[in-house]
């Protein structure tokens, strides 16, 4: 008797950067679910399903061709159209995904039946424009500031949600194919003919936008993606990861998998030099800066990629806090726990902006800068962090020993605040306010 083992539910996920995009495995997001697109904190797209004349489609397979891109090989189910019956089978449809930027979205379609099949190809999607905690608390408040405009001649749909200063768009723009689409009830549709043999194609193109400015996917099509910028970024981090050689081909290629996991991870933050370098905790509910999963990361990977260490040290040092505040338990000296963007965060509903409910992150940056120190021997960077080291020290002294008995202790005094600010906080709620929107 064979024992299956499995994490979690099944499910295709791509990320790059701070946005991701988990499925079902035929690619699909159904509703009500924790899958959607999402950047920024924010779930851009909730439920998106397509449809062969309202019929759905059958799975085949699906998988990762690279950590932002993926293929789901779906075929048809039996449908009657005006002129005749397409059997179950007949046509198969590839949809392709790559993520950078925004999202570029690729349909082919064959027909391998002996007969020409005429159709409707529908698309069908919805945005709530939910922040990341509320969708991971499963506690989701209805925004009624969602707007959708199709514009015709540009082939192009636009969502919209508005609160105040904060702001949210994504833009489908329906690009490379010779069906001119349609907009209605919610679904993008295309009146396809296919002779027998035939083959048909089309692109979606997500850009996401938060009011300033506007995150555009690549045009490329999914066969062209590992050509792309952000596989030109993997190559690079590969190429300067440590290199070894050894008989052993499984563990060679086991090494080459765990580095190219670890450059999915590597997080942008505005305003830094070393934008590739700040790894993020996980996904698909950590794509942020935390400081006490990015200073253990940096610290596992000192020797392979140090230049996490380097980015991390540089990040967290920028958010070293330098006044107390009891809503975000913030102490002078005391390093950040976890940075969030979201709706919550803009309105101050939570914390995260960014919260310093960590016990461990600010010892863990003395670590993480001595290591750094012995595994690179750049004595500049002592230089450039001592300040933000000495004043670690005094946080400990003053702040994380609270009794004076020489270890260390805490205290949540935010009410929006981690009761456990050790390994491991997730045993705390995620709060969510109650205040209207």
């Amino acid at each position: 008797m064979t024992l299956e083992l499995t994490v979690g539910p099944p499910r295709l996920a791509i990320n790059q950067g701070r946005s991701f995009l988990v499925t079902e495995p035929d690619g699909q997001i159904a509703w009500p679910t924790y899958n959607g697109l999402y950047a920024s904190d924010t779930r851009l797209i909730s439920s998106w399903q397509i449809f062969a004349n309202g019929q759905r489609w059958d799975f085949l397979n699906s998988g990762n061709i690279a950590y932002f891109a993926a293929k789901i090989y779906l075929v048809n189910q039996a449908f009657t159209t005006e002129t005749n019956r397409v059997p179950a089978g007949n046509l198969g449809l590839v949809i392709g995904r790559a993520l950078d930027g925004g999202l570029h979205e690729d349909f082919e379609l064959v027909n391998h039946g002996q007969m020409a099949a005429r159709f409707n190809l529908e698309v069908a999607m919805r945005s709530d424009f939910a922040d990341l905690f509320e969708v991971k608390a499963d506690a989701i408040i209805r925004r009624g500031r969602i707007t959708t405009e199709w514009l015709s001649r540009a082939a192009s749909l636009r969502t919209s949600y508005v609160n105040r200063d904060f702001k949210r768009d994504v833009i489908a723009k329906v690009r490379r194919t010779a069906t001119r689409p349609v907009y209605a009830n919610g679904r993008i549709s295309f009146d396809i003919e296919l002779e027998p043999g035939a083959t048909w194609h089309a692109c979606l193109l997500y850009n996401f936008g938060n009011g300033e400015t506007i995150y555009r996917a690549p045009r490329a099509c999914i066969d062209k993606c590992l050509e792309s910028k952000a596989a030109k970024r993997l190559a690079g981090c590969q190429g300067s990861a440590l290199k070894f050689h050894c008989s052993n081909d499984e563990f060679h290629s086991f090494y080459n998998q765990a580095v190219e996991d670890m450059a999915a991870l590597r997080l942008p933050i505005e305003g830094t030099d070393e934008l590739e370098y700040v790894p993020a905790a996980g996904l698909p509910w950590f794509i942020s800066l935390i400081g006490r999963d990015s200073l253990i990361v940096s610290l596992q990977n000192a020797l392979v990629y140090p230049d996490f260490s380097r980015g991390a040290l540089d990040v967290l040092g920028r958010f070293q806090a330098t006044e107390r505040d009891d809503y975000r338990d913030a102490e002078p000296g005391k390093i950040m726990h976890e940075l969030r963007s979201g709706e919550l965060a803009h309105f101050n509903l939570i914390p995260h902006t960014p919260y310093y409910g960590t016990a461990d992150a600010t010892p863990l940056y003395l670590i993480v800068l001595h290591n750094t120190w012995r595994c690179a021997g750049d004595a500049s960077l002592l230089e450039r962090h001592m300040a933000t080291a000495e004043k670690c020290l005094d946080w400990i002294d003053r702040y994380g020993d609270r009794d004076g008995d020489g270890f260390q202790e805490y205290e949540t005094r935010s009410v929006a605040g981690y009761e456990n600010q050790s390994w491991k906080d997730s045993v705390t709620p995620w709060f969510i306010p109650t205040a209207p929107w």
